[in-house]
C-alpha cells in the first residue's frame, strides 16, 4: 500500500468516526434497538425492492447513453456488472475510486473507449442532479406539510435558493442540447485554430473536454433525450419510493413528500468521502428528521441505521456477490482500482 492511499484510508476512516461519533451522540442505544425491532419487515423488503429496482434503471440507462458513441447496444449482464462492482469498490475503499472503476472496467470488458466512457458518466451525474432537482421542485410546490415554524423559515430560504439551481440545470440541459449536434465541429476547430497554439494549456483542456464529451451523442435526438430524463426520474423515484417505505416501516407517520427531502439530505451526506457514506448519511438522516420534523433523536437515529442499509447495502451486496461468485476477478478489481488512481493523480 503506498503512502499516498494509506493516508486517504487513515482520512477517510477518522472522517466516517467524527460523522458517526455526531451521530450517535446523545442517543440511547437500547431505545433504538428498540424502534429498529418494532420496524414493519414486509415495508423493509419493499423498500429493498424498490432499490435494486433503481440499480437496475441506472445500469439500463447508462447503456442508453453509450448507445450512440459506442455504435452498438451493449448488453445489459456487463452494465450491472460494472455499476454494481463500482458500488461495492465505493462502499469497501475510501476517495470515491468506484467512480472511475467503472467505466475501466466496461472499457475492458467490451473494447469501449475510456474516455467516452468517463464522459457518460459524467453526464450520468448531471441526469441525477436534473431529476434530484426535478423531485426537489415537486417538494418546493407541494411540500412543506408537517415543519415545525423553525423548519418553515429554514424551507423558506431553501426554496428561494432552489429556483436558482432549478434555472441552472434548465440553463446547463440546453447547453448540452446546443453543443451535441456541434461538438465535433467545435473541436475541428480547436485543433486548427492556430492562435490556441500560444495556449496549450487551454488547447489541451478543451480537447479533453471535447473528448469527454462523446457521450453528448446521445443528445442529439429529441426523443433520446426525454427518454433518458424520463429514466432518471425513474431511477431517483424509485430511490425516493425506498426511503418512503422504511419510514412507513419505523411508523413515522410523515408526509410522504418527506421522502423528498430526505433523498437530498442523503445525497449531501453520500458526497462526504467516507467508504459506503458511512458517518455522512447516517448523519444526514437523522439531522433532516430531528430538525425539519422534530423526529425523537432516537428514532432518527434508527432511522438513519436502517435507511442507509436499505439504500446502500443491496449494490455493495450485489457487487459483492459478483466477485465472490467469480464472474469479476480480484485481479481486474484491483488493476481497475490502481489504474483509477493514477488517472484521478494524473487529473
Amino acid at each position: 500500500m503506498t503512502r499516498r492511499r494509506l493516508l486517504l484510508w487513515i482520512l477517510s476512516l477518522l472522517l466516517a468516526g467524527v460523522f458517526l461519533y455526531f451521530f450517535l451522540r446523545g442517543a440511547h442505544l437500547g431505545r433504538v434497538l428498540e424502534y429498529a425491532r418494532e420496524a414493519t419487515w414486509p415495508l423493509l423488503v419493499a423498500a429493498v425492492a424498490f432499490e435494486v429496482a433503481s440499480i437496475v434503471l441506472r445500469a439500463y440507462r447508462w447503456g442508453v447513453l453509450l448507445r450512440p458513441s459506442a455504435g452498438r447496444k451493449i448488453r445489459m449482464a456487463p452494465l450491472l456488472k460494472a455499476t454494481t462492482v463500482s458500488f461495492a469498490i465505493t462502499g469497501v475503499m475510501p476517495g470515491r475510486v468506484g467512480e472511475i472503476a467503472k467505466p475501466l472496467l466496461l472499457a475492458r470488458w467490451e473494447g469501449l473507449s475510456f474516455a467516452a466512457l468517463a464522459g457518460s458518466v459524467v453526464l450520468e451525474r448531471v441526469l441525477d442532479l436534473f431529476a434530484i432537482v426535478a423531485l426537489w421542485a415537486v417538494y418546493v410546490f407541494f411540500g412543506g406539510r408537517g415543519l415545525g415554524p423553525e423548519a418553515q423559515r429554514v424551507a423558506t430560504d431553501v426554496n428561494r435558493v432552489s429556483y436558482v439551481l432549478i434555472l441552472i440545470m434548465v440553463a446547463v440541459g440546453f447547453f448540452a442540447w446546443w453543443l451535441a449536434p456541434r461538438r465535433k465541429l467545435l473541436d475541428r476547430w480547436t485543433r486548427r485554430h492556430h492562435a490556441l497554439e500560444r495556449y496549450p494549456f487551454v488547447r489541451k483542456l478543451l480537447s479533453l473536454f471535447f473528448k469527454f464529451s462523446e457521450g453528448l451523442e446521445s443528445f442529439r435526438r429529441k426523443r433520446t433525450i426525454l427518454y433518458l430524463l424520463f429514466l432518471s426520474i425513474a431511477t431517483w423515484g424509485a430511490v425516493v419510493a425506498s426511503a418512503w417505505l422504511f419510514l412507513e416501516a419505523l411508523h413515522l407517520q410523515l408526509p410522504w413528500e418527506a421522502s423528498i427531502l430526505l433523498l437530498v439530505f442523503i445525497s449531501i451526506g453520500a458526497a462526504v468521502p467516507t467508504p459506503g457514506g458511512i458517518g455522512g448519511v447516517h448523519k444526514a438522516i437523522a439531522w433532516a428528521l430531528t430538525a425539519f420534523y422534530g423526529v425523537d433523536e432516537d428514532y432518527a437515529v434508527a432511522a438513519g441505521f436502517l435507511g442507509h442499509a436499505v439504500l446502500f447495502f443491496p449494490s455493495i451486496i450485489w457487487g459483492i456477490g459478483y466477485i465472490v461468485l467469480g464472474r469479476v476477478h480480484i485481479g481486474e478489481i484491483r488493476a481497475a482500482a490502481e489504474e483509477s488512481e493514477v488517472k484521478k493523480t494524473g487529473s
